[in-house]
């Protein structure tokens, strides 16, 4: 059986799980091998260096294995844009063709494949337990997205967006109300005590 530790108190619970029940911080599966095999050619991956982190990297395709802690920092304004090798200038590359799901490199469950953000074009896979797998080159990709504005242009989608749902909401609940008055205005007891 898996165990999963804490990256805030570091308390260990036997089996897999999203959030700590001590703390509420992200929890991490505990491998019993350091040892990760890259999800498209099955290589065993080596640590490579990208600015002060170290990531596992795949020898033959040039794909990263990054931990969710380390993804979230290296994906962060603040990094990007204190590394002056980023690239402001983004340009979107087509949605590559639908594949099969790849194995996660530590517990080699299935990992789930979204878009970067919604709107970065950069599809990611990722396992919610152990990290997230990037092709050669997207991890550069996504920090070109990040310091061209990517982070604000999703964020202003997703206010968009929540706002059309609002809207939308807005408009079934005043036709919940008008049909309350009506169903109220011909019940069976207003009816038969008061008549029309």
């Amino acid at each position: 059986m898996s165990q999963s530790q804490c990256t805030g108190c570091n308390h260990v619970i036997n089996g897999t799980v999203r959030n700590c029940p001590m703390c509420g911080s992200t929890m991490k599966i505990v491998r019993e091998s350091n040892e990760r095999n890259c999800p498209r050619c099955r290589e065993t991956l080596e640590i490579h260096q990208f600015n002060k982190f170290q990531i596992d990297r795949c020898t033959r395709c040039d794909g990263l294995w990054v931990e969710p802690e380390k993804f979230k920092v290296l994906t962060s304004e603040f990094d990007v844009y204190r590394d002056d090798t980023s690239e402001p200038n983004y340009i979107k590359k087509p949605t590559p063709k639908a594949e099969a799901y790849l194995p996660c490199a530590c517990c080699e469950k299935l990992m789930t494949r979204k878009n970067f953000k919604a709107i970065s074009g950069v599809i990611i896979d990722s396992c919610i337990h152990c990290g997230i797998w990037l092709d050669k080159g997207e991890l550069n990709q996504i920090r070109s997205f990040i310091a061209s504005g990517g982070l604000d242009k999703a964020q202003d989608r997703q206010i968009s967006h929540n706002s059309e749902n609002i809207d939308i909401l807005e408009d079934r609940v005043s036709d919940l109300e008008m049909m309350e008055k009506m169903l109220n205005k011909f019940s069976p007891k207003r009816i038969f005590f008061r008549g029309f």
